[in-house]
């Protein structure tokens, strides 16, 4: 059922494709923020408080509500799986971005390719160069896969019901606002949320990780990931990038330019750095890693019937 209610979702986003601010996770940021706005003392054990506050005033309801739907009939569960799964997953999202900026780049429109990434970010672009577009792009491609698509799969494949696609991005959303929109000095609020995202997406990141060396070249992946991923600033997110920059068999990171200056940037990957080839290359990996996942889903379910 958890396979089918995937292939439903992306046969629906691609019918209906979903808005670029997804409803559920405007949803989760208000919740994270009410929660801020209320319980937020400036230390860490409020930020704790505040934590296990929003986990079980979402996941509370939801867990009885999938109960409930689940003791009427299997199917009306599954539709919920399938409503949350249509405004959690991204990854139709992400490939039509990259083919997007794809296309624009290998047309010479490089303002215009600029400015959709600055959109697709979140954050101004201070570059009209292709060749950091394309790496740019690369890099956000690689973390919205993972944390749009890949992360929330496999707690959804281990969690019963939609508990799992709603814990992953709710406590991301968490971790993310409290720590960029509270006030600097009450940092220590978000220390436990991001800690906490920490550990969830501890195992998620190397299964994705380890996905993408499996659809790609896996030895310079693995290589990558082993020496490359705790030079990046957040050796966390390296581990994704340096895998999926392995797996491409090109070069990722190295410096940009940022509020007038360059910013200096590990290298990941090896090989040449990326151009807008390699977006067309991305996404036929990111397809490959999808597949994958499915594989692993149907193979949950022949386990779950023998």
């Amino acid at each position: 059922m958890t396979l089918a209610a995937i292939l439903a979702c992306l046969l629906a986003q691609y019918a209906y494709p979903v808005r670029d601010r997804q409803p559920l996770m405007a949803f989760y940021g208000r919740i994270a923020l009410s929660a801020a706005k209320r319980l937020n003392a400036g230390d860490r054990n409020s930020g704790i408080l505040a934590w296990i506050a929003v986990m079980l005033v979402v996941l509370g309801p939801l867990a009885l509500f999938s109960a409930l739907a689940a003791a009427i009939h299997p199917a009306v569960l599954w539709l919920i799986e399938v409503a949350i799964l249509y405004g959690t997953i991204r990854f139709l999202a992400t490939t039509m971005q990259l083919s997007a900026l794809e296309k624009s780049l290998r047309e010479g429109d490089v303002r215009g390719a600029a400015n959709r990434l600055s959109l697709w970010q979140g954050e101004p672009l201070e570059s009209e160069d292709a060749n950091t577009i394309a790496r740019l792009a690369a890099e956000h491609a690689l973390r919205e896969a993972h944390h749009g698509t890949f992360g929330p799969l496999f707690w959804f494949l281990v969690l019963p019901g939609p508990l799992g696609l709603v814990l992953y991005p709710l406590a991301l959303r968490a971790a993310r606002s409290w720590a960029h929109l509270v006030d600097p000095d009450e940092r220590d609020f978000g220390w436990f949320a991001a800690r906490a995202f920490h550990a969830i997406d501890w195992i998620p990141q190397r299964v994705t990780a380890f996905a993408f060396a499996v659809v790609g070249n896996f030895e310079d992946a693995l290589f990558c990931w082993r020496s490359q991923a705790a030079q990046w600033m957040q050796p966390e997110e390296g581990i994704v990038l340096a895998s999926g920059a392995g797996a491409l068999g090109v070069r990722l990171g190295e410096p940009i330019p940022r509020e007038g200056e360059f910013v200096t940037r590990p290298s990941l990957g090896l090989g040449e750095a990326a151009r807008e080839d390699a977006l067309a290359s991305l996404e036929g990996l990111l397809w490959r890693a999808l597949v994958l996942w499915l594989i692993v889903f149907l193979l949950a379910a022949a386990l779950q019937g023998a």
